[in-house]
């Protein structure tokens, strides 16, 4: 028998779910290129002109993160709450434009750091990754992979598209009034998807994958279906050590992927390389990383995102191994390209992991929470790789360093098993196996 198509709002011709997916895809985009891109692009420029500390400009990156982590832990609650990922997104693109905006009368590194660090961080809680993490997975059960993969997507885009932007800005109306273009884009490119934002298919009279049961595949275990999924509040959550061991096996991750990805470029040119061969390298990694989303996705749909998380940090540690290996610039291109595949697989799976062990109902509370403490870690990576460079002179102890975390993570993750509903003993099936 057909199903019948469902009444989608608005008169769409698709699942409503999928303008999650859109609206995701664009936050990560422009949380990635605005302010992390963009500011490598201004910074040279902005001290030029000011002689303001690198140090200090670029310390304002790192506070933005911490800001953002404080406050995701206060307002990821909001996101469980039915208006709440409206309001929130609201509040903070207004608030993440318009401080980006004000930066033109920026007369000291202190109100750089005040309006870049404090107020743009606060605004990167509507306008950054807690948005994709606690949105998408509720939207979507059986295709959460893909969906997650597309949206992830986004930020891989960004570093293609908005460092050659950024620089053009700069080069025709100068750093002060980039920043309020870059604040400008900011607000034109979210605040039309704000509108769109709902917290759940229920609250729109829909189901997660717009019911939509998976296709069953022979030897394969079955998908998860969201009427199996089994939600845990955040006080059960926490109460389980499964909550932890996840918490630091995704710290681990976040400060390998951080530490990687923020001296990337500078390794390649400290083992002997040119400028623009390293930034050839970064592009063909960032091609590669993209393609990644979508490889990545599409694995943790048909396996598990637990098993995904362990090929993928394997995988990782392998092209680590690979990057201490470069001895000419066809390996440099090719060792790029590999870990784009692999390196950029965990900007998908990492958010996964807490609707696999955990359920989406209460997403939003648990991703606050562990989103604040793995921010702290992540926004370590590249004061790692420095300190280890000024100490050494080279990156390779930073290197050699990522090779054994990166299998950390896959250990921690696969000690893991999936969480035990107490409340009953269910039979052998699909949610059983739902985070293995």
């Amino acid at each position: 028998m057909t199903q019948r198509p469902v009444r989608q709002p608005f008169g769409l011709p698709f699942y409503f779910g999928w303008t999650m997916v859109a609206t995701s895809f664009m936050t990560m985009f422009v949380s990635n290129g605005m302010a992390f891109w963009g500011l490598q692009v201004f910074v040279g420029p902005m001290q030029a002109d000011t002689g303001w500390p690198r140090a200090e400009i670029m310390g304002a990156l790192t506070l933005r993160w911490i800001v953002g982590g404080f406050g995701g832990l206060l307002a990821g609650g909001f996101f469980d709450k039915k208006h709440g990922p409206l309001l929130v997104m609201l509040a903070g693109t207004l608030l993440d434009g318009g401080s980006m905006m004000a930066l033109y009368w920026a007369d000291s590194s202190f109100q750089f750091m005040l309006l870049f660090g404090v107020a743009g961080g606060i605004g990167s809680i509507g306008t950054g990754r807690l948005v994709s993490s606690a949105l998408v997975p509720k939207w979507f059960v059986a295709k959460r992979g893909m969906a997650m993969g597309i949206a992830a997507a986004g930020s891989g885009v960004s570093a293609l598209v908005m460092s050659p932007l950024a620089n053009a800005i700069n080069e025709a109306v100068g750093w002060r009034a980039g920043w309020v273009w870059m604040g400008a884009l900011t607000l034109a490119l979210l605040l039309p998807f704000v509108p769109l934002v709902r917290r759940a298919p229920e609250d729109m009279g829909l189901l997660p994958d717009n019911g939509e049961a998976p296709k069953p595949r022979p030897g394969k275990r079955s998908r998860m279906t969201a009427a199996a999924e089994r939600s845990y509040t955040l006080g059960e959550a926490m109460r389980s050590p499964t909550m932890w061991v996840l918490t630091a096996a995704m710290s681990v991750g976040l400060f390998s992927m951080s530490t990687n990805a923020s001296s990337m470029v500078p390794f390649f040119k400290s083992i002997g390389f040119s400028a623009q061969i390293a930034a050839w390298g970064l592009a063909v990694y960032g091609a590669f990383s993209f393609i990644s989303r979508f490889i990545w996705g599409a694995v943790a749909d048909r396996f598990t995102v637990r098993q995904a998380i362990v090929m993928q940090a394997v995988m990782t540690s392998v092209g680590i191994g690979f990057n201490l290996s470069i001895r000419n610039e066809p390996m440099l291109f090719a060792v790029a390209a590999f870990h784009g595949l692999a390196l950029g697989g965990f900007v998908v799976l990492q958010p996964l992991i807490w609707p696999a062990y955990f359920g989406r109902k209460h997403l939003g509370s648990i991703t606050g929470v562990t989103q604040f403490i793995t921010t702290f870690v992540l926004a370590a990576g590249p004061l790692y790789a420095g300190a280890v460079f000024d100490a050494t002179g080279t990156y390779t102890w930073a290197y050699r360093t990522l090779l054994g975390t990166w299998l950390l993570c896959a250990l921690l993750t696969f000690a893991v098993k999936p969480m035990r509903d107490k409340r009953a003993t269910p039979a052998p099936g699909p949610e059983a196996a739902a985070a293995r």
